[in-house]
């Protein structure tokens, strides 16, 4: 319970913990989330025996987050980054929109829409707009249906030319 405690509840009451506590804290857990997303890792890399013994040795002071805490604070920057890369597409003029389809080995079907675009500073740019699974396969309405959605949450819809 008690590390349970630490791990989700610790840094939002300043009882005990000092600044510089929950400031390294906040700097390892972005580390850590830094980690996982940049190398593909599970979530249930920090139940890991090996794992824990070597941040352990690293700083013993250091709580791990639980998976759930891990899976929020990936999310959560995975929402930062979608909110900073629809803001850099208020300022696109024109984009392009290429899509990947492939089928599970469980015979999922599943559709990926990147947008590519030039920036502000001329250099080329691509954004992933989504990944959708599907129930059934890839039929032309089911792809249409989905590029629709997404440009309009990402509000491109305009900005799309078709030939």
């Amino acid at each position: 319970m008690l590390r349970h405690y630490r791990a989700l509840h610790e840094n939002k009451e300043e009882t005990g913990a000092s600044p510089s506590h929950a400031t390294r804290k906040q700097e390892l857990d972005e580390a850590l989330v830094s980690m996982i997303v940049k190398d593909t890792q599970p979530f249930t890399v920090v139940d890991d025996v090996g794992f824990r013994a070597f941040v352990s040795k690293l700083d013993p002071n250091y709580v791990i987050p639980t998976r759930q805490a891990l899976k929020a604070m990936v999310e959560a920057k995975y929402e930062l980054a979608k909110e900073k890369a629809k803001a850099k597409m208020e300022t696109v003029v024109a984009v392009s929109l290429t899509s990947d389809m492939w089928t599970s080995i469980n015979m999922d079907a599943y559709l990926a829409v990147t947008c590519h675009f030039v920036g502000e500073n001329t250099k080329l740019s691509s954004v992933l707009l989504g990944v959708q699974a599907f129930p059934q396969s890839h039929t032309a309405e089911n792809i249409a249906c989905v590029k629709a959605s997404l440009m309009e949450e990402w509000g491109i819809t305009n900005k799309v030319t078709f030939i």
